[in-house]
């Protein structure tokens, strides 16, 4: 059975879009959901491993309300194609899936720097040809990083290819994502839709349960993994802040919610601080000019 949260509401009668919803942080989303009874949207690139998520999932939630959304966040024709494709209403879309390390100079189908283009510009098209099927009162949540707090964001230059680290890439593209799901919030002023960001602290695969076709891990790995239980969590702890901001009554518009623990690296979903710069609505304001001339898309809220 699904090590899902107790104090999550039921979810019947609701929809949840999980983009990257195939291992990691997205399918621990996708499942803790679905055992709480929504009907959960698994968009994913590969068709294959969505399969196999479908299956992991449906193991530990028989009868499982599940579907597959075809959907390459590096490409924004994949994107536009999926937004054409989806024929049900969302109450919440999960921003998660996202590129963790690139080789420098990689760039998307479309010619964007991967790693922003995939997990910030990426989403902010997706969301923005998915507005029409979002609910009055629907949510999104961003999947943020501890990552953030270590970015610039320069709207100026997000186009511009990088030469510094991929660790401080994956930064950056967490923190525009953050920026431009704030100012979404700033956007929806008055409306009963709500956009709030969400990180899952050091969750890592040794410490989570296992799943059939997902992300093995030996034994040894296991054990000597348990020593660092007390400093970190697994991937199934680590989607609880994400779900709970998701759902839960208490998660309002503007929230950033994250481990209550030590650095934030484990523990109990609690609201949380985030960077002043992805906060800004100045920062904000730009981004998001930048990211409907990069991505072609506009966004009309």
């Amino acid at each position: 059975m699904s090590s899902s949260p107790a104090s999550l509401p039921r979810l019947d009668g609701r929809t949840i879009l999980v983009t990257g919803a195939n291992a990691g942080i997205g399918y621990w989303c996708a499942e803790i959901l679905a055992a709480h009874g929504a009907r959960v949207l698994l968009g994913c690139r590969s068709a294959e491993r969505a399969e196999i998520a479908v299956s992991s999932i449906r193991t530990q939630v028989p009868g499982a309300d599940l579907g597959i959304l075809p959907l390459d966040l590096g490409s924004l024709g994949s994107i536009a194609s999926a937004a054409a494709a989806l024929d049900e209403r969302l109450d919440a879309v999960i921003c998660n899936a996202g590129v963790k390390a690139a080789d420098r100079g990689v760039r998307t189908a479309d010619g964007l720097d991967l790693m922003v283009g995939t997990n910030a510009l990426g989403h902010f098209a997706l969301l923005a040809q998915l507005a029409p099927a979002l609910a009055d009162d629907a949510r999104v949540v961003a999947v943020g990083s501890l990552a953030h707090r270590f970015a610039e964001i320069d709207p100026a230059t997000l186009a511009q290819p990088w030469t510094g680290a991929s660790l401080r890439q994956y930064g950056r593209s967490k923190a525009a994502l953050m920026a431009l799901t704030f100012e979404l919030t700033r956007r929806w002023k008055g409306s009963a839709r709500s956009a709030l960001c969400a990180h899952p602290g050091y969750a890592v695969d040794p410490l989570t349960p296992p799943r059939e076709g997902l992300a093995p891990v030996s034994a040894v790995a296991r054990a000597l993994a348990s020593l660092s239980r007390p400093l970190v969590q697994g991937k199934d702890a680590g989607a609880a802040p994400i779900v709970h901001a998701a759902v839960a009554a208490d998660a309002t518009g503007g929230d950033y919610w994250g481990p209550g623990g030590l650095l934030e690296f484990r523990g109990a979903p609690t609201r949380v601080r985030a960077s002043e710069q992805v906060r800004s609505a100045a920062v904000g304001a730009d981004l998001w000019s930048v990211a409907e001339e990069l991505t072609g898309v506009r966004f009309a809220v």
